[in-house]
């Protein structure tokens, strides 16, 4: 019991702090009016709340629309994983978004409890906790509370890493699968199973009889690839509708700088997402250098392998009008970004934890009122 009460504490506190600051952030939003919504609305949904259709916002309205109105080619570029669940809800005769937000922010609450779970295997209570508290204050965290893949797709990846590590294979294929069916990024979570199986079968010498989990994930890609052969008529069509939302290959360099310029060029009337695009990119290199080449700071080598992937892949992808398109929303969920911060020193923990507490206030305060932040 008092393990249970010091986990409940331990994650308790890092969850009411964010939701407080975020909470607080929407409520004031509802106090002034919105800017004129510049993107897709989706037509099909029905009013509920104010407090939630705060939440409801950009990449909500495509998600409630495909769970509603079903894929096109457009709307195909969307992994099926959070549409299934809205669309389920949906079918139980829940508003899709009242039922979207409850899903996401359930989901966000198990992505405090993996984290948890998995960094105490390798870390203190103390590094640990300060962790949480750095997630929790994520400047584009509030994104876990509204209707977005991350809160999903976080919690499946940590359960697939937690379960990878205890060595029960096939719990993690099926989550890394459900990551990967959340997120095409979650196809990598299988070189973490293959790294941890190396490291554990060099020190146990017996090999493991359910590495058939290991092809559970891009079975799970095959199997949406399948069904945009049926439904669109190209198996590929989640890969080539990436076009029709402005997307291009270009190196991450280069898009850096174009970003930079962007900034320099619309400063001071700049879309407060470019410039969190930026320095949340900046932040996050410096993170993954320090990670790999200062030993000061510790974390496994599957870890820092998926953490670098997951931050270097996105950026090949660029569009006209946002270089670094959505980077401040694809880090939130680089975990070992947080194992780095919970190492630091206290002086620059504790001004990481003011710092952000007030920008997290002021993005969910720009997100809810319509304001593009990835």
């Amino acid at each position: 019991m008092h393990r249970y009460d010091a986990l409940v504490k331990a994650v308790g506190y890092p969850v009411l702090l964010h939701s407080i600051i975020v909470a607080a952030a929407a409520l004031l939003s509802l106090q002034v009016p919105e800017q004129v919504p510049a993107g897709f609305i989706n037509p099909l949904l029905t009013p509920t709340y104010p407090f939630v259709e705060k939440f409801v916002k950009w990449d909500a309205h495509w998600y409630t629309y495909a769970a509603q109105q079903g894929y096109d080619q457009q709307s195909i570029v969307f992994f099926p994983a959070i549409i299934l669940l809205l669309r389920g809800v949906w079918q139980l005769g829940i508003p899709v978004s009242l039922g979207g937000f409850v899903i996401c922010n359930l989901f966000a609450i198990a992505s405090f409890f993996m984290l948890y779970l998995l960094l105490r295997k390798d870390f203190s209570e103390r590094i640990t906790q300060r962790a949480l508290y750095a997630y929790a204050v994520m400047p584009t965290s509030f994104f876990l509370n509204s209707i977005y893949t991350e809160s999903l797709f976080l919690t499946f990846s940590l359960a697939c890493i937690y379960f990878t590590r205890q060595r029960q294979w096939w719990l993690a294929g099926l989550f890394a699968a459900l990551a990967a069916l959340t997120r095409n990024l979650g196809i990598f979570l299988m070189l973490v199973m293959i790294c941890e199986y190396i490291a554990q079968y060099w020190r146990r010498r017996r090999p493991e009889f359910s590495l058939l989990a290991f092809a559970l994930p891009p079975l799970g890609i095959l199997a949406f690839m399948g069904y945009n052969l049926w439904r669109v008529g190209s198996a590929v069509a989640f890969i080539n509708g990436q076009k029709a939302w402005g997307r291009q290959f270009e190196y991450p360099w280069v898009n850096i700088w174009n970003n930079i310029r962007l900034l320099d060029n619309t400063f001071p009337q700049v879309q407060p997402g470019v410039l969190l695009d930026t320095v949340l990119v900046a932040g996050c290199l410096v993170t993954l250098l320090s990670l790999t080449f200062m030993t000061r700071f510790k974390i496994r080598l599957s870890y820092l392998l998926v953490g670098w992937l997951w931050f270097l892949i996105p950026l090949f992808s660029t569009s006209a009008w946002f270089p670094l398109y959505s980077m401040s929303r694809f880090i939130l969920v680089i975990f070992p970004v947080y194992v780095w911060i919970g190492q630091l020193p206290n002086l620059f923990f504790y001004s990481y934890m003011v710092v952000n507490m007030l920008l997290l206030l002021l993005c969910t305060f720009w997100f809810t009122g319509w304001r593009w932040l990835g």
